[in-house]
């Protein structure tokens, strides 16, 4: 294995010769290679709930830039793993859409949970709750009927 690196959460681990690494993480994107490695037990969503779920929030949707506070959820509250540009062909949105709306409110770029005490708009943190709640009933379906 030398010369690998794991990406976790983050951060990347460095695996040397002759060396065997346990690594625990709970809850976390860990990636070895190009491919995403998940524990048997995870309860992160699959894209196509992901994008299910955006259908029955869009009554909060107060026009395209939308998708950029459902991004934000996905990378913060769902672990979804890849970027802006992925992030736009799997939700079917116009490419650039969501870079664009980064730039013009700042505070997305941060945690979805310091949106509020950086000024977001109600609307947006109804959206943010309405989506959460959304993917959260359909991830106790779903764990209900495995």
């Amino acid at each position: 294995m030398a010369g690998n690196n794991i990406y976790v959460q983050g951060s990347y681990v460095d695996i040397h010769d002759n060396e065997v690494v346990n690594l625990s993480v709970d809850k976390a994107q860990v990636r070895v290679g190009d491919q995403q490695v998940l524990s048997q037990q995870s309860d992160v969503p699959e894209v196509k709930m992901l994008v299910e779920s955006v259908d029955e929030v869009r009554d909060f949707f107060w026009g395209d830039s939308s998708m950029a506070v459902i991004f934000g959820v996905c990378r913060d509250c769902f672990q979804y793993a890849d970027n802006m540009s992925q992030f736009e062909r799997d939700f079917g949105c116009v490419e650039g859409l969501i870079s664009n709306t980064f730039r013009h409110n700042p505070y997305m770029r941060l945690a979805v949970g310091k949106w509020e005490q950086q000024g977001a708009k109600q609307r947006v943190l109804r959206l943010v709750d309405a989506y959460k709640n959304e993917v959260s009933k359909r991830l106790k379906l779903q764990t209900l009927t495995e």
